[in-house]
């Protein structure tokens, strides 16, 4: 499983304000604000994936460290393997059992 933390990601920013100036994607939810919100969506999408398919997720996308502590956070324990990728490259970042 693939999930984008990029601004791009609806779902994951859903109840975030998010504009765009000069064709780039801005959050403009103040950032404790959005950490609530991330965490909150975060945690009901993985809460929809079956347990038996909860074997690798891969966490990719540009945005600030701040969701990928959250994310990684919500799927860590979740998933038997967390991956890391960008255009370098995918990374294992945690392995569990």
């Amino acid at each position: 499983m693939l999930i984008d933390l990029s601004l791009s990601n609806t779902a994951l920013y859903d109840g975030c304000t998010i504009e765009e100036v000069a064709g780039r994607k801005n959050l403009t939810t103040p950032t404790a604000d959005a950490i609530e919100i991330v965490g909150r969506n975060i945690a009901a999408i993985v809460a929809t994936i079956p347990t038996n398919e909860r074997h690798t997720v891969t966490l990719t996308g540009p945005m600030a460290v701040w969701a990928y502590i959250i994310c990684f956070h919500a799927v860590v324990h979740v998933f038997r393997h967390v991956n890391y990728a960008d255009a370098r490259g995918e990374y294992l970042v945690a392995a569990h059992g």
